[in-house]
C-alpha cells in the first residue's frame, strides 16, 4: 500500500505510519489508512474525486460517502460549520457505552479525573477481578488517545497496578468514569 501511494505522489507521515500526504493545486491532500479503510481530507471536493480515481486503479474500493463514523468516533459537519470549513469529533457515544458496561451510568458526576493528592499502594495480592480493572483501564487508555488527554495522568498512574489491582484502584477507575459521566469534553471542533 505505501509503494502504491508514494508512486501516486504521497509521502508517508513520520509521527503515524498511516497517514499520508501530498500537495495539490497548493492545498494540502490527506489519507489516512487503517487496516484496510481510508479516510481522504482535502479542502477541495474536486481534488478528492481525482484522487478516488486515482486510487481505484490501485485499490479495490467503495465509496462510502462522506465520514460520520470511524473507530467509535462521531464526526459531525452541520450545513452552517461546513461554510465556516468546521466539523466536530465526539466519542459520546463510546463514553455512553462504557459507562453502561461497567455499571456506572446512573452515577454522581466528579468534576475531576482524580481525588487530589490521592496515595495508592502497590499491592502483593489482587483484591478484585483483575480482568475487569485491565478492561477498564483498556477503555480509558483508548480515550486518551483520541479524544480526552486531560484523563491522560489519572489513567496512567492506575495503569501502574494493572497487575495487582485492589479495591482503592477500583474506586479511583470508578471515579474517572463519573469525571466522564458529568463533562462535555469529549467533544472537540476543529
Amino acid at each position: 500500500m505505501k509503494g502504491q501511494l508514494e508512486e501516486l505522489g504521497f509521502k508517508r507521515s513520520n509521527a503515524d505510519h498511516g497517514v499520508f500526504t501530498k500537495i495539490i493545486d497548493e492545498k494540502l491532500f490527506v489519507i489516512t489508512i487503517y487496516v484496510n479503510d481510508f479516510l481522504l481530507f482535502s479542502g477541495r471536493i474536486d481534488n478528492i474525486t481525482v484522487i478516488k480515481g486515482e486510487l481505484s486503479k490501485h485499490f479495490e474500493m467503495k465509496d462510502l460517502g462522506e465520514a460520520k463514523w470511524i473507530l467509535q468516533i462521531e464526526i459531525e459537519r452541520t450545513d452552517m460549520n461546513r461554510d465556516m470549513r468546521k466539523l466536530t469529533i465526539s466519542q459520546e457515544q463510546y463514553i455512553k457505552t462504557i459507562l453502561e458496561q461497567h455499571g456506572m451510568v446512573d452515577c454522581k458526576s466528579a468534576k475531576t479525573p482524580m481525588v487530589a493528592n490521592l496515595q495508592l499502594s502497590t499491592l502483593t495480592e489482587v483484591e478484585i477481578d483483575i480482568t475487569d480493572y485491565q478492561r477498564c483501564i483498556r477503555s480509558l487508555m483508548y480515550l486518551i488517545v483520541c479524544i480526552c488527554p486531560d484523563i491522560a495522568y489519572s489513567v496512567g498512574v492506575l495503569s501502574c497496578h494493572i497487575a495487582c489491582p485492589g479495591k482503592t484502584h477500583m474506586q479511583a477507575v470508578k471515579h474517572i468514569f463519573r469525571y466522564l459521566h458529568g463533562t462535555s469534553h469529549y467533544r472537540l471542533e476543529f
